[in-house]
């Protein structure tokens, strides 16, 4: 089975899928989604979303989003890259949503404040600039709608020091647990490796102003970008070279103190975020299940360090989190209070208290309230 992925290196989901596909060993072809073959047969299937990862098996099927995609895998080859106890499971599904909906805020403002990244984000967009594109899917719209998104997501042109602050802290620490281990929980790949790689690499790994901070200051951070884009794991010396996840469901400390400098901003906007989206829900009582989840439904202002940010509201981030909620909601009591309280060390264990009123599921490879 060849699988077709439709996508492009500078995009930030495709990258989640790409290492994914390499690391399952998976036979695939990547190609840019602006075909005549795309544009009349996969977009329609793809429930209309002109978006990055799509796939295309040989039978036909087509899956649109990264998670979607990777689930899809995940169950095919009989989950090879989820954790089998409860606090590595529950960690894993962690990094899935901070990689997925919680680490914007440097990837947009890395990629869209420096002028050294300019060309060549410019020439990849040109690549997929579909036919008769719409004035929003032209490069200069693209341009237009990503900087404003960048202001959108929480970094305003007064928030930068601090955005750069949480950054810098956080490749210090992933700096320091990549030493020690290749992957986030040992010797293997999870997926919440696959969740992280989405912004470390197309934006934070890949374009010129933040690939040098990695040069310069987090050369383990950059090997782990490397190891996930390759088939073999390509070991440190100083690495071990048993196999699995850490043995005994640890959860060391240097995936802690990481885990603690992603709380200080991710804790407070997912709060906030959620009584907003709660409060829309209220607001829209009257909706039709099935009716398509729009991208970003406001905004929600929070503190971190002091400062007042505000970023739109993402409801997908609740599709993400409610699979760390159910993971842990299907643990015994025992393994509950286990799996509790490494998030109590992590600064994260009110994550499970947020949860929206209504449901988000997915229909014609749409995500839609229920």
């Amino acid at each position: 089975m060849t699988v077709t992925l439709y996508g492009s290196p500078m995009s930030l989901y495709t990258g989640r899928v790409r290492s994914y596909f390499i690391k399952a060993g998976l036979d695939f072809s990547e190609r840019h989604p602006v075909s005549d073959h795309y544009e009349d047969v996969v977009l329609a299937k793809a429930g209309g979303r002109r978006s990055m990862p799509t796939v295309e098996l040989d039978s036909g099927e087509v899956i649109r989003d990264s998670v979607a995609i990777v689930d899809h895998f995940e169950a095919e080859l009989g989950t090879p890259f989820t954790p089998r106890t409860p606090r590595q499971s529950a960690v894993s599904l962690l990094f899935d949503v901070i990689g997925s909906e919680g680490m914007m805020r440097p990837a947009m403002h890395y990629r869209w404040r420096f002028p050294e990244n300019e060309r060549m984000v410019r020439f990849h967009f040109e690549e997929i600039t579909p036919r008769n594109a719409p004035p929003q899917f032209t490069v200069a719209g693209r341009f237009e709608r990503m900087k404003q998104a960048c202001i959108d997501l929480g970094a305003p042109p007064e928030r930068v020091d601090l955005v750069e602050s949480l950054y810098d802290r956080l490749l210090g620490a992933l700096d320091a647990h990549f030493a020690a281990a290749p992957y986030l929980l040992g010797q293997q790949t999870c997926i919440g490796d696959f969740g992280l790689i989405a912004p470390m690499y197309a934006h934070l790994g890949r374009d010129l102003k933040p690939l040098s901070l990695m040069h310069e200051h987090a050369p383990n951070v950059l090997r782990w970008v490397e190891r996930m884009n390759r088939t073999e794991h390509n070991l440190g010396a100083h690495h071990s070279r048993t196999e699995g996840y850490f043995e005994g469901d640890d959860v060391p400390e240097s995936l802690l103190s990481v885990l603690r400098q992603i709380a200080i901003d991710f804790v407070p906007e997912t709060r906030a975020a959620c009584d907003a989206t709660n409060d829309w829900i209220t607001a829209h009582a009257d909706l039709a299940a099935g009716t398509e989840v729009a991208r970003t439904i406001g905004n929600a202002t929070f503190e971190v360090e002091g400062q007042s940010m505000t970023a739109a509201v993402q409801p997908f981030r609740f599709y993400l989190l409610k699979r760390l909620q159910d993971d842990v909601a299907g643990c015994s009591d025992l393994e509950q209070r286990d799996v509790i309280q490494i998030l109590e060390e992590a600064h994260m264990s009110e994550l499970l208290e947020m949860k929206l009123h209504r449901d988000i599921g997915r229909v014609g490879n749409l995500e839609v309230w229920l």
